[in-house]
């Protein structure tokens, strides 16, 4: 139940830095983040005129804030960051009050929650939120709308006082457990800035993880508020969104599963394959459904239990799974605090996952702290050996709130300035001396190569190797998103090479 807030034309901008285009960053609705659509949602629904813009590192801010700003006068900006996007949203807010000093700025996600004390020091910002803010998004509208110069308790907010250079820090709600309290994300905010809406959409199926991975600051949010942090929607409410949205996009076919990991609860995953294979059995044309998946030893060991598994997944349609392999050593892998499960073990997954005629992608990282060209080795021959059908490589990204942040931060591994969010994952950020630099922007390039020969056509290899090596360049990544968006036989090659669908993963 949406609860009525005070009437207000209010901004919500996300930030990113790899785009499609400059007048359309996002390539389809999988692209679009929960956290400010729920937010905006909320706002939207309560009676607020809401806009969602997204801006790129091409986006010239001062034209498109000025232009806005001039024709909706709002009165509110809700603004959305992780740490590396920090920089870009701070001259956000910047620039908004440079444009008008009396629009209340407020700044959300990660970056806000986990390094509070470094974003409420930002001279453009009004306010943050820590955590959720699904409740206080509407308590502070209110008090905005009604005029109040300086809001004041609310729960989940640090609310800055100019006057008197203070900082009120309120305390925190519980984590809402009820996830069917919260509205259907509206993507027709987001329709604007997309350049495929109907190539795919994603659908929330719960909030946070169970895990407690190095790399991750999962473990860090779950801090943030009591109660239960790990919480799905139920099968019946994730149904009424999927539909909604089909009926809404009639050429959308392919649906992913947003959610840290299905297999945190084998129960509730079951459930929903239940719910999902009995309305796509009522379909002239059946969904396809992509998710992900975090695989343990005490599953995969049991390969009877997979196989039944994995037919619930062939009964729902679930045609792709995508799996966290990070990296090949076990040695890795357990600095890293993945769910305990074996190289032999993953693989047998993988070889049963192609069985029952399922996708399967991997997430792999590299350049992490304690690796070293042996490790990765290890991984490449654990990609080469599985052969999965899509695999995201990233370089680790030491992300303020993780606990691998901490070990590079202590062992003076992140240079000056190293964490600009240009090249994010797709730069090699950490000075290892057991894994220098220029050999993880080597093995980053090569990866492909090694992975794929006799594989993959030698086309598509050089291909991937080609993007590996333009990513990490701001000005050659540029170049080449003018050549895709101008040539066709650009656009031919990124559709025939180049993975597609969502994965949580920077693409290359």
């Amino acid at each position: 139940m949406i609860r009525s807030g005070g009437y207000m034309n209010i901004g919500c901008i996300y930030s990113v830095d790899d785009y499609e285009t400059v007048e359309k960053p996002l390539s389809t609705l999988s692209d679009i983040p929960f956290g400010i659509s729920i937010i905006a949602t909320i706002l939207k629904e309560s009676g607020n005129d809401v806009d969602l813009l997204v801006v790129s590192r091409a986006t010239v801010i001062k034209d498109l804030l000025g232009s806005y700003i001039a024709d909706k006068n709002p009165r509110m900006f809700c603004l959305t960051a992780v740490s590396s996007q920090f920089s870009t949203i701070e001259n956000v807010a910047q620039v908004i009050k440079e444009i008008d000093p009396t629009i209340y700025v407020l700044l959300g996600g990660h970056h806000a929650s986990l390094a509070p004390d470094n974003a409420i020091q930002s001279p453009h910002i009004d306010a943050i939120c820590m955590g959720e803010g699904d409740k206080a998004v509407l308590d502070i509208v209110s008090q905005v709308a009604a005029g109040t110069s300086v809001p004041s308790n609310i729960n989940n907010l640090w609310i800055k006082d100019k006057a008197t250079d203070s900082i009120e820090k309120c305390p925190r709600n519980p984590f809402n457990e009820d996830l069917e309290s919260l509205p259907h994300v509206d993507r027709t905010m987001w329709e604007p800035w997309i350049v495929s809406p109907e190539d795919e959409a994603s659908v929330l199926v719960g909030r946070g993880c169970p895990y407690k991975c190095t790399y991750c600051s999962n473990h860090a949010m779950a801090l943030l508020s009591p109660g239960k942090y790990t919480r799905y929607r139920s099968p019946a409410d994730m149904i009424a969104e999927i539909d909604g949205v089909s009926n809404q996009y009639s050429g959308l076919r392919d649906i992913y599963l947003e959610v840290e990991t299905i297999g945190a609860s084998m129960w509730d995953a079951t459930e929903l394959f239940s719910a999902l294979a009995d309305y796509n059995s009522g379909r002239s044309e059946k969904l396809n459904f992509k998710m992900n998946l975090a695989i343990h030893s005490s599953f995969v060991k049991n390969e009877d239990k997979v196989r039944e598994f994995l037919g619930y997944c062939q009964r729902a349609n679930v045609v792709g799974l995508n799996v966290g392999l990070e990296s090949g050593s076990e040695r890795i892998r357990k600095i890293m605090r993945r769910p305990n499960y074996s190289n032999q073990e993953i693989a047998t997954f993988a070889r049963m996952s192609r069985e029952h005629g399922i996708s399967l992608s991997l997430y792999v990282l590299i350049g992490l702290p304690d690796e070293t060209p042996k490790d990765f080795k290890d991984t490449v021959a654990m990609v080469r050996e599985m052969q999965p059908d899509r695999v995201d490589l990233a370089v680790f990204y030491p992300y303020v709130g993780t606990d691998l942040y901490e070990t590079a931060k202590e062992r003076g591994m992140i240079p000056p300035h190293a964490l600009e969010p240009a090249g994010e994952r797709r730069k090699a950020i950490l000075d290892s001396p057991d894994f220098p630099r220029w050999r993880v922007r080597f093995e980053y390039i090569v990866f492909w190569y090694s992975a794929f020969k006799g594989h993959w056509p030698l086309t598509k290899i050089l291909y991937r190797m080609g993007r590996a090596y333009i990513a990490p360049h701001p000005r050659l990544e540029s170049a080449w998103r003018i050549l895709n968006n101008s040539s066709g036989f650009f656009r031919s090659l990124k559709k025939k090479y180049a993975p597609s669908g969502a994965s949580g993963v920077i693409r290359t």
